[in-house]
């Protein structure tokens, strides 16, 4: 198998974000499903990936090395790729340590001609979202260190987002609302 340029993109995207979806794969690096598909099978039947149907949407799933927390890598993944669609992302690291603080994602885009940075939380389980340390790194400003501004915090759940002096932006988690909160 000749592993084209594309192919080691996906293998990066991999290895970054732990796992994707087909549909993911394909938005982000080919042309087509068609094409998406077939390289990937060649990927997988090299050994270069590896991959396991999802029994809610009969996709494959990819990986290099199965995360512990594939809903929660999955959903940070959607996030990128929905993310990718509606702005320009300059930059997104995955958790990068912010003082005290390390957030699932951070993302840095353009959006109508002005610049955003935003920390990224996905919260599945059954825990409220940890507000307490934004509120934390934002009264200490600690953040100056690292951000002109104090960053968007944007939380990827279902639940509830506890009460804060801090604006939180709920994205549901099948991103449903995501293109609404960037209108």
């Amino acid at each position: 198998m000749i592993v084209t340029d594309r192919d080691r993109k996906v293998i990066d995207f991999l290895n970054t974000f732990k796992v994707a979806t087909t549909d993911t794969i394909q938005e982000l690096f080919y042309p087509s499903l068609r094409v998406a598909q077939k390289r990937l099978k060649l990927m997988y039947d090299n050994k270069l990936i590896k991959r396991e149907r999802d029994h809610f949407t009969a996709q494959y799933i990819y990986y290099i090395r199965k995360p512990k927390q594939l809903r929660h890598d999955l959903l940070l993944t959607n996030f990128y790729k929905e993310m990718n669609q509606l702005v320009k992302i300059e930059v997104f690291e995955k958790e990068i340590p912010i003082g005290d603080i390390r957030p699932d994602g951070l993302i840095a885009y353009r959006h109508k001609k002005k610049g955003f940075i935003a920390c990224i939380e996905v919260q599945i389980a059954n825990k409220p979202l940890d507000v307490e340390k934004y509120e934390k790194l934002y009264r200490s400003g600690r953040y100056k260190k690292y951000f002109p501004v104090f960053p968007l915090v944007y939380a990827i759940t279902n639940k509830k987002i506890p009460d804060t002096e801090l604006k939180i932006i709920r994205v549901n988690e099948d991103m449903s609302n995501l293109r609404e909160i960037l209108s």
